[in-house]
């Protein structure tokens, strides 16, 4: 079910003095928790909504009524389009000393227009709660560099080589590894795993769509 209808369901509850929370969404729409405190974040920080927790009755409410929702939201692939975007014009930000603030108000723009979070603070509380990262193996398609160096866009994922001389690298994130992969300038063959390979065509179809004349 498209967020749209979960946005809804929560400011009727909210209006309806129901209090509603995270948990009810859950047993509502049968989603993550991870994907219901997203719902929230949207909510009040891209749409915003008064929204403020209550402890004594253990929901949300609002502080004041003049807030109303918009008649049309964005599906969630618009929104995770525009974290896809978002997090590329990150990685250009960090990479491109020039043009670096103009990169990074773009990326938070798109960030705040998606409603998601930043995939930095996505690697950072990741990395703290002690969750295994992804590997991916690349292999160049074309010429290696002499120096055999790494891209710089990639390397705070490099893990070094393996016996076939492909590249190995780490991530919590395929949103954050893709735009630094593409920013790295060459061309790769994502040899493992299979289903990051097809997030790479879908990233590029989608880039693709937005960009079409």
């Amino acid at each position: 079910m498209a967020s749209l209808h979960r946005i809804q369901w929560l400011d009727d509850r909210i209006r309806r003095g129901l209090y509603p929370n995270v948990n009810q969404m859950i047993e509502r729409f049968e989603i993550s928790r991870r994907q219901a405190l997203r719902d929230v974040e949207y909510l009040r920080d891209s749409l915003g909504a008064p929204l403020d927790y209550c402890p004594k009755q253990k929901g949300y409410r609002y502080t004041h009524d003049a807030f109303a929702v918009p008649g049309q939201l964005m599906t969630e692939d618009q929104q995770e389009l525009l974290s896809c975007l978002a997090a590329h014009y990150e990685v250009l930000a960090s990479h491109h000393s020039r043009s670096s603030k103009t990169l990074s108000e773009l990326a938070l723009l798109l960030l705040r227009l998606s409603g998601r979070q930043s995939s930095t603070a996505q690697f950072q509380s990741l990395h703290r709660a002690g969750l295994t990262p992804f590997q991916a193996i690349l292999q160049h398609t074309s010429v290696r560099p002499a120096s055999g160096s790494v891209p710089s866009s990639l390397q705070p994922f490099y893990r070094g080589r393996d016996e076939h001389d492909q590249e190995i690298y780490e991530f919590y994130d395929s949103y954050e590894f893709l735009p630094a992969l593409l920013a790295s300038g060459r061309t790769y063959s994502v040899v493992h795993p299979k289903w990051l390979r097809q997030k790479l065509v879908q990233y590029l179809d989608r880039m693709h769509y937005v960009n079409r004349i």
